[in-house]
């Protein structure tokens, strides 16, 4: 019941984000004028037509501005690393982090429809330093990412263990922050685990750190 509430709720707590981050209540603003008469379900569905992937790797949720200032914080993203979301959907982590911690902030996403409108976004309010790429993140180089981001709730559980063969060539040091799966690979250190919220309730980030060494 708290859960739901704090779901239903959401909305207050975005406030300060909005308007304590630079430019963000603009993508909001745009966002709202772009997406509010579309239903995400029908438009994920439209867009997944023939892109030969499970149904299981397109479930709709998203990271709330505030609980997304709250994990950049914890990993210490700064001007200097370059963030990867792996899956950005809609792109509201990476123009979070863009604006908020000053990095490079790439999103990977195969819904080009998405990606389509979050480049003209970034085109609109000159966020230089948001980019969005039509890539599949099981085929994607990892290696320039200092950071990487992903939500494993919205995938199927066989993405999730080729994803664990991608992680494997990230760079030594690079921080994962994996939401709601506990990702098991010889170079991911355990640096801590914490409860958040997000769109479709309360779910455990797993904050990793990727080690110069593989067990044998």
């Amino acid at each position: 019941m708290n859960e739901s509430l704090e779901v239903l709720l959401l909305g207050p707590r975005e406030w300060r984000p909005l308007f304590h981050v630079r430019g963000l209540w603009q993508v909001e603003a745009l966002y709202w004028g772009h997406y509010l008469a579309r239903f995400a379900p029908l438009d994920i569905w439209l867009q997944t037509r023939g892109l030969g992937r499970s149904r299981d790797d397109f479930r709709f949720g998203e990271t709330p501005w505030a609980t997304g200032l709250e994990l950049l914080k914890l990993a210490e993203v700064g001007p200097e690393d370059t963030l990867y979301d792996l899956g950005a959907g809609r792109g509201k982590m990476v123009f979070l982090a863009a604006l908020a911690s000053g990095c490079r902030a790439v999103g990977i996403e195969l819904l080009g429809g998405y990606n389509y409108v979050s480049r003209r976004l970034a085109r609109w309010l000159k966020i230089e330093n948001a980019v969005f790429r039509d890539e599949d993140f099981l085929r994607t180089d990892l290696s320039p990412a200092s950071v990487v981001y992903l939500a494993g709730t919205t995938w199927s559980a066989e993405t999730r263990e080729r994803l664990g063969e991608r992680l494997d060539t990230l760079s030594p040091g690079c921080r994962v922050l994996s939401v709601s799966h506990e990702c098991k690979r010889p170079r991911l250190e355990l640096v801590g685990e914490s409860q958040h919220l997000f769109s479709w309730g309360r779910a455990k980030v797993y904050r990793y750190r990727v080690s110069d060494w593989m067990s044998p």
